[in-house]
């Protein structure tokens, strides 16, 4: 009975030891074992240990930083990055970028662009940087002038991984009254993602503001398809409806809007008593 016991707390014991005395090289394995299965929480207790045996693990303290990133810990993940120096410009790029977007996300807007800029000082055509400037002019700043700069230089130099800007661009150029420019790309908006509403609200929103109602009706009616409750679909349609003079189908899209959203339904119903 003894060994019976003895045998299976040894088994336990044993790997304590491993543990207590793994090296700070073991620990960045394990970190990135455990960030290649998706498991940042754990993947980012091994990074410290390691950085907890090696003050400098430079590798670790970047590694560190992305489990931060993945995890939202933003503030966190700006403290292992700026501990993370390399000779590389390849690495010092990710680094900046990586800076960029945590505070980007925190809100913080001018150290965002200024960790941005760094990278494009060193690869001037570096979409990642462009698309993040772009979006902290477009979400924080809301500057758009810079936002719509940025963003047409993000799918100039690098059109594949900027297709997401596509909507945002349009709605930038629909803002500033730039219709046709906006049908243009919101075009390839629906093209790249077929299936959101929001893209066809927009697309026929500029529709209608050049007065191609029955283009901005179909895209319209797409949205609807997408999104049964899209407010802004059936707003912009009783406004085409209104343009041409069709009393009683803006008056069935202002009964429709009115079950999802009384402010725009009073609004569309003004306008429709307005008619001739």
């Amino acid at each position: 009975m003894q060994r019976k016991i003895f045998f299976p707390i040894f088994l336990f014991v044993f790997p304590f030891i491993l543990t207590a005395q793994s090296t700070a090289k073991e620990w960045y394995n394990k970190g990135i074992e455990l960030k290649k299965k998706q498991d940042h929480k754990g993947a980012l207790t091994a990074f410290k240990n390691a950085i907890s045996k090696k003050a400098d693990y430079q590798q670790a303290c970047y590694e560190a930083g992305l489990c931060c990133i993945e995890l939202e810990n933003f503030e966190d993940a700006i403290d292992f990055l700026v501990k993370y120096n390399s000779g590389s410009n390849n690495d010092k790029k990710n680094k900046y970028n990586e800076l960029g977007y945590a505070y980007y996300r925190l809100r913080k807007a001018k150290n965002a662009i200024e960790e941005y800029e760094k990278t494009l000082a060193l690869f001037a055509n570096n979409g990642v940087a462009l698309r993040g400037i772009g979006n902290v002019y477009f979400e924080i700043e809301e500057n758009y002038v810079k936002a719509i700069l940025y963003f047409e230089k993000a799918l100039a130099v690098n059109e594949e991984e900027s297709k997401p800007l596509y909507y945002k661009l349009g709605w930038l150029y629909n803002d500033k009254g730039r219709y046709e420019d906006a049908i243009k790309v919101l075009l390839k908006a629906v093209e790249y993602d077929s299936e959101d509403s929001g893209y066809r609200e927009e697309l026929g929103y500029a529709y209608y503001m050049k007065e191609q109602y029955e283009f901005a009706i179909t895209q319209l009616n797409k949205a609807i398809s997408l999104d049964e409750n899209s407010k802004l679909a059936y707003y912009y349609k009783g406004l085409c409806f209104i343009a041409t003079n069709k009393k009683g189908d803006a008056m069935s899209m202002y009964y429709k809007l009115k079950e999802l959203s009384d402010d725009e339904a009073s609004e569309l119903l003004e306008k429709i008593n307005g008619m001739k």
